[in-house]
């Protein structure tokens, strides 16, 4: 992991490293000029051995939270680079089909498209004597189904359906990488390898032969002499095994767990019938596999260039797979350490609690310290020297805990992701470095702020271990404080609300009114009142509903850091309320135990504490309220996301979805349920079907603006008449629901799209590789307007949809799928527009509601059995 929050974690060690050296620095003066002070504050540490052991693990918690948070960052960062070097070994750049202007390809999107196989040819030419490339590779690929039979292979569809029936299909996998390469240049890319280590010979490999990939045989329990069957176009084809690959790009792996399989690209050719067209072309940069990368941008320069007016594009599969590797890691460490920014506040709060109760215990110590001529600072020296070794002490402990949580957490997301790809635990020096210094740095200035504190004493009241007599003299800091949060205040406020940013404009506003009640107070008014209005303001300021809030202070753009920030003022605001009326509640208490008699010694007693030292109370309170709120807040954002993905709503009223991709089609719904009747699925069970269509490589636009992508869905009638899908915000003319639906129906220019496409929201259903489409005004300036969150009732907006091949079709936005609805993302049009921009779909998806829900795991494993041959996979 090379950053966080956009920050080199390089320069961060430095400068926490110099932090540190500044912390040990004061340290070492302490030690060497006041060594008697030094060693008093040292006794301490050993004196109390389980007090020690106590006030270390309260310390180290900000530390561990810091260091597991960067460790799991290094795993995930770590795991997923080596996936991309392992999987993609000396391929670089892939050039393939695309219709993006800026020449960019989109690999999750374009595969199932074709090229001109001469395409090889020129990029060789392109290259040639440049020595900026080593080999290219041209890849033919397909998805087809893959069975390990027992017995004489079938030889139709018919043979293979009752081998599936008589229980001789041993192992099936509905989805399966067929790759197809040259084998004149396999040996330019390294070679294929077999699982112990030694060099296949992809040339020998013969008609009727094939090599698997180590997944594929793991997952078919397929050895060298089987022989495997697959079908592509409802034909079934078998091929012998030679032999067993390591997973890797040129054995059919793309780094997701989909076995694969390569055979030579003329004999693929011939089985697809096209002779005359590839996938893609495979670069290979000059240098090795890891350090392949100096010319990337120039080669893809010259690539775009060279196929500017055609249809292909270049994909930087390795650097962008890399990118991803190091956005994710960022990711996953920034959301740990937001989420654990609570956590570090307690440890903050704890600190200088654990500090205040050991300068109480002390009290009557140091009273008659400062009787016999010490003085304030030499106390903070004192309490400094103490809390340092606590703080280097903890700093270790917390770190080495911090590694050991990261490893606990890689095995748990090695559990989660093992479908996908392998976590590998792993914990740079230079995170371990950063996480120790960042803990001890905040656990020293924390001990620097309670000795500052904790030094302030009246001598006398300390020696007699008495409270300390307030003083009602006005002190000017009072007044430093409150314009220095005035100006803070205002400079945040105006700035956040000019660049409609919600972190600097709510910090300000928040800050703001501790500037006035500092004033207000140095000027003898209330302190109840003074703190009780602020703490009001602040809990109003931060649970004012989203519609008044946009009213009042205009619309603000945030981000998860409000997570945080929210939580802090909104249990800032409730701890100043209640401290400031700490009395008025006691007081309740008090009243309350005094209706049970013989309680009310015990009640007194317990009141008579908070009630004694308020300040304490106040950060007690705090604390305990930041982690109740961050276990509520973690708590409803589960019950969210369940309710999301698992609610009645979000799968739009059906129970069961078979995925078929293009290579062996079935059609129609009503060809779909007569193929389940005919393979002896009991259809009574079906109450509907619908059929939906999926394109990828798809743009969207708005007149006048730029094509984004977005998934592109067609829906034929029994799919938008049977779907219970519910409108969030509907166009002009449709004034509810069932009018959208006739319109779908009846009509072959409309559509809709889901809440992820309003303009302001953040984008979840378009593909990599170019800009998302959006509802927003295309210009910033009109005529036409953007569509947001708040536009219940809108003016139908024109969009045009092109389609890989360059077909163009224009519809209407009539409405907006509600955001409870989650199954369905994208736009979703009717069958007529994807037959007539994508007449060849990515993905064909049969949606079927059942007369009884609760059976439709049973119901989705019958109709997998079923249709396996076909190379569908069924949900529920």
């Amino acid at each position: 992991m090379n950053e966080i929050f956009g920050v080199p974690m390089d320069s961060i060690m430095a400068i926490l490293l110099v932090m540190l050296g500044i912390c040990l620095l004061v340290i070492a003066w302490i030690a060497l000029r006041r060594t008697l002070l030094f060693k008093m504050g040292l006794r301490n540490v050993p004196r109390r051995p389980a007090q020690t052991i106590l006030v270390i693990i309260g310390l180290m918690l900000s530390t561990l939270i810091i260091a597991a948070a960067f460790g799991t960052g290094d795993t995930i960062d770590k795991s997923v680079t080596s996936l991309t070097y392992n999987v993609l070994g000396p391929v670089d750049e892939i050039v393939m089909f695309s219709n993006s202007e800026d020449g960019e390809a989109n690999i999750n999107g374009d595969a199932n498209q074709k090229i001109p196989a001469d395409t090889v040819q020129r990029v060789d030419q392109l290259f040639e004597g440049t020595g900026l490339i080593h080999a290219t590779m041209p890849m033919l690929w397909e998805q087809v189904p893959v069975f390990l039979f027992e017995g004489e292979l079938p030889t139709n569809a018919q043979e293979m359906v009752l081998a599936a029936q008589d229980g001789r299909m041993l192992q099936a996998e509905p989805n399966a990488n067929l790759l197809g390469i040259d084998p004149a240049r396999v040996d330019q890319f390294g070679g294929l390898t077999s699982i112990d280590g030694s060099a296949i010979d992809f040339a020998a490999v013969e008609p009727g032969e094939v090599v698997i990939s180590e997944e594929m045989a793991d997952a078919l329990g397929a050895e060298i002499g089987n022989e495997i069957g697959f079908s592509y176009s409802n034909t079934p084809y078998s091929a012998m095994v030679v032999a067993v690959a390591e997973n890797s790009i040129l054995s059919g792996g793309a780094g997701d767990r989909t076995p694969g399989m390569v055979m030579p690209i003329a004999d693929l050719q011939q089985i697809i019938g096209n002779t005359g067209e590839i996938t893609m072309v495979a670069v290979s940069n000059t240098g090795a596999a890891r350090d392949s990368l100096a010319n990337s941008d120039e080669i893809v320069s010259r690539l775009t260039a060279e196929f500017a007016d055609e249809p292909i594009g270049v994909s930087s599969i390795k650097k962008d797979n890399l990118e991803a590797a190091e956005l994710a890691s960022s990711l996953f460490t920034t959301l740990f350490v937001v989420f654990g920014l609570f956590s570090i506040g307690v440890g903050i709060l704890l600190i200088i609690l654990i500090f205040s109760m050991l300068a109480a215990e002390r009290r009557s110590e140091m009273g008659m310290a400062r009787a016999v001529g010490a003085q304030r600072a030499q106390l903070v020296q004192q309490f400094l020297s103490e809390g340092t070794v606590y703080a280097l002490l903890a700093g270790l402990v917390g770190a080495l805990a911090g590694v050991g949580a990261a490893y606990v957490i890689a095995f748990g997301l090695g559990q989660l992701f093992s479908d996908f790809f392998d976590i590998e635990p792993y914990v740079s020096p230079r995170s371990m470095i950063v996480a120790y210094c960042l803990g001890v740095v905040i656990t020293f200035i924390a001990v620097v702020y309670a000795s500052i504190r904790n030094s302030r004493l009246n001598i006398v009241a300390a020696i007699r271990d008495i409270p300390d007599v307030s003083s009602p003299v006005r002190k000017k800091r009072t007044l430093l404080f409150g314009a220095l949060a005035i100006v803070v205040g205002l400079l945040l406020s105006v700035t956040g609300l000019a660049n409609d940013s919600a972190f600097p404009a709510l910090s300000g506003l928040s800050i703001l009114p501790f500037g006035v009640a500092f004033f207000l107070r140095y000027f003898g008014i209330s302190s109840r009142l003074v703190y009780s209005i602020v703490g009001i303001y602040l809990l109003i300021l931060w649970l004012l509903p989203e519609d008044l809030s946009n009213r009042i202070l205009g619309p603000l753009n945030g981000d998860i850091e409000l997570f945080f920030l929210s939580g802090i003022f909104l249990v800032a605001g409730a701890t100043v309320l209640i401290v400031q009326n700490l009395d008025v509640l006691l007081g309740i208490v008090n009243r309350i135990g005094g209706l049970f008699g013989g309680s009310l010694p015990a009640v007194r007693t317990a009141v008579a504490f908070p009630g004694a030292t308020p300040s304490r109370t106040g950060m007690t309170i705090a604390m305990f309220s930041l982690i109740i709120f961050s276990l509520v807040m973690f708590s409803t954002i589960n019950e969210n996301f369940s309710k999301a993905f698992l609610g009645d709503e979000a799968n739009a009223g059906w129970d069961v979805r078979a995925d078929q991709g293009g290579a062996n089609p079935i059609a129609s719904s009503q060809e779909f349920e007569q193929l389940l009747q005919d393979r002896g699925f009991d259809t009574s069970q079906i109450d509907a079907i619908g059929k939906g269509t999926t394109g990828f490589g798809g743009q969207v636009r708005r007149e006048g603006g730029d094509w984004g992508n977005i998934f592109i869905h067609g829906m034929d009638e029994g799919l938008i008449v049977y779907s219970a899908i519910a409108f969030q915000q509907r166009a002009e003319g449709f004034p509810d629901d069932a009018s959208v639906i006739e319109a779908l129906r009846t009509r072959d220019d409309v559509a809709v799209v889901d809440a992820m496409a309003l303009a302001g929201a953040v984008p979840f259903g378009g593909e990599p590789g170019g800009a998302t489409f959006t509802l927003a005004d295309p210009d910033g300036d009109g005529p036409q307007e953007a569509v947001g969150a708040g536009d219940d009732n809108f003016a139908p907006v024109t969009v045009e949809i092109e389609g890989p091949g360059g077909t163009t079709q224009t519809v209407e936005i009539i409405a907006i799928i509600d955001s409870k609805v989650s199954s369905l993302i994208g736009l979703f049009a009717p069958m007529a527009v994807m037959d007539t921009v994508m007449p060849n779909p990515s993905l064909t998806s049969y949606f079927i509601r059942l007369n009884d829900p609760d059976q439709s795991v049973e119901v989705a494993r019958e109709i997998e059995q079923q249709l396996l041959i076909n190379g569908v996979q069924v949900v529920s």
